[in-house]
């Protein structure tokens, strides 16, 4: 499984980091897709090791980006290979749906969208009475519907017909067949 800590792994690495600070600065200053500012854009590393070079240390925007796109893009790719063998990526949808903290990343809808060959937006929770703000972002929509699905499960949802027409029969049942086994 890959996702957003991935990405902070990679960037710890690279910058010789430690976690915590690799995840501070993605979030912070991580990107994915890079202009001509991006390389005189610095970036404090920061750090506690009590060597003043080491601890002072910056990068530029554009190395940063260096070291997250190629993960973002193997995450991406991934993603289709696994709709591609679940049947999924043949049955044309409108958007695809991006969740979680990383789906926050500047950039990562335009490189999805390229990468996926389909439109792409960034899930938000439909609005709760009572939601604290907190929870109402992109990071927390999975988490929200996941908890409505299960305080209100419909298990109609389940029991679709889909049209016929541009796919075949053996595709539509292996889709159906996989939702049915890993939800």
């Amino acid at each position: 499984m890959l996702g957003g800590n991935h990405v902070t792994r990679d960037i710890s690495l690279g910058l010789q980091v430690p976690m915590v600070v690799a995840e501070k600065i993605k979030t912070k200053n991580g990107g994915l897709i890079a202009t001509g500012i991006d390389d005189r854009d610095l970036i404090e590393i920061g750090g506690e090791t009590g060597d003043w070079e080491h601890d002072r240390r910056t990068v530029t925007r554009s190395e940063l980006i260096g070291i997250m796109r190629p993960r973002i893009e193997e995450i991406l790719e991934d993603v289709r290979t696994q709709l591609e063998i679940a049947g999924f990526y043949e049955l044309k949808s409108q958007k695809f749906v991006l969740t979680g903290g990383t789906s926050q990343t500047p950039g990562l809808d335009t490189l999805a969208s390229r990468i996926l060959g389909q439109q792409v937006r960034i899930g938000r929770p439909i609005r709760i009475h009572r939601l604290p703000q907190a929870y109402s972002g992109s990071s927390c929509s999975a988490l929200v519907g996941l908890a409505l699905f299960a305080a209100h499960p419909q298990d109609e949802w389940w029991d679709f017909e889909l049209p016929n027409t541009s796919y075949s029969s053996r595709t539509v049942r292996k889709a159906v067949r996989w939702l049915r086994e890993n939800w």
